[in-house]
């Protein structure tokens, strides 16, 4: 019995040895953590050549671009001060300030809209024109004398010419910013046609009148003969003498500037028919 309780010892040493150094050696192969004192990763080691992928650019928004402040709305001028300002939009009709020349500078919208309402009965404006007057005198040459002593003139080429700056300027106006002119004046034009006293205050209806007028100004062929019994040139033939002042005009100024006025007016019509005919 003494013999088997010191082999069991032994075993039993043997067995708690085996145990022991299993796990001494555990321990030292794999640690245990502490608990209260974190672990921290240590840092890897920077190693050379290894391609390491680039970090993405930031994305940086754009700046957007500073508004410019809207100019305030243009105010339309009492027509007792608007010459200044009716005078220069007429002359920014041409490119290089050419009108200068042609128009009036005093009583601008008053002056027009009197020669519209006279151009509606087909005259002119003798007096107060909103407009000057072509240079020299009208250029004619003499042709013959007739059985009564009369001499007979015909209007000359030079005599076209005169007309030549004054038409080329109005042909080239831009219809557009005429139309847009005429949109922004149209209370103060209503305003002086109002003055007139007329039953019809229409003044729309009277610039689409004062055009028809223009437009039906007749084409003369052949050379235009003249008389002059007087101080003053009259035609020869009494069917064109008796014509309204503003067809005769068309017909002094030759038949290719009549042509390129017309051109013009029609451009002109055909942009203001749009309109209402009271605004």
């Amino acid at each position: 019995m003494g013999g088997n309780i010191k082999e069991w010892l032994i075993a039993l040493l043997v067995v708690a040895a085996v145990i022991f150094g299993i796990y001494w050696f555990a321990v030292r192969e794999a640690p245990a953590p502490e608990v209260s004192a974190p672990v921290t990763e240590p840092a890897p080691e920077t190693q050379p050549n290894v391609d390491l992928e680039e970090p993405a650019e930031p994305v940086i928004p754009p700046v957007p671009e500073p508004v410019e402040p809207e100019d305030p709305p243009r105010q339309l001028p009492a027509l007792n001060d608007s010459d200044r300002e009716a005078h220069t939009d007429i002359i920014s009709l041409s490119s290089d300030g050419a009108l200068a020349k042609w128009i009036v500078p005093d009583e601008v919208v008053r002056k027009w809209v009197a020669a519209v309402n006279t151009a509606t009965k087909g005259d002119l404006m003798h007096k107060n024109r909103p407009f000057n007057n072509v240079d020299g005198k009208l250029a004619v040459k003499e042709l013959e004398t007739r059985d009564d002593g009369q001499k007979v003139y015909v209007l000359s080429q030079e005599n076209y010419q005169r007309y030549d700056q004054p038409v080329r300027l109005f042909a080239m106006v831009d219809t557009d910013t005429a139309v847009n002119l005429y949109q922004f004046w149209y209370p103060r034009l209503k305003q002086a046609y109002g003055e007139l006293g007329l039953k019809n205050k229409n003044f729309h209806a009277a610039v689409m009148a004062a055009i028809d007028q223009a437009l039906a100004a007749p084409e003369v062929e052949g050379p235009i003969k003249l008389v002059r019994p007087t101080v003053y040139y009259k035609f020869e033939d009494e069917k064109l003498e008796k014509m309204p002042g503003l067809h005769k005009l068309m017909i002094r100024i030759g038949p290719d500037n009549a042509a390129r006025v017309k051109e013009k007016l029609r451009e002109l019509k055909a942009a203001l028919q749009n309109m209402p005919s009271e605004q």
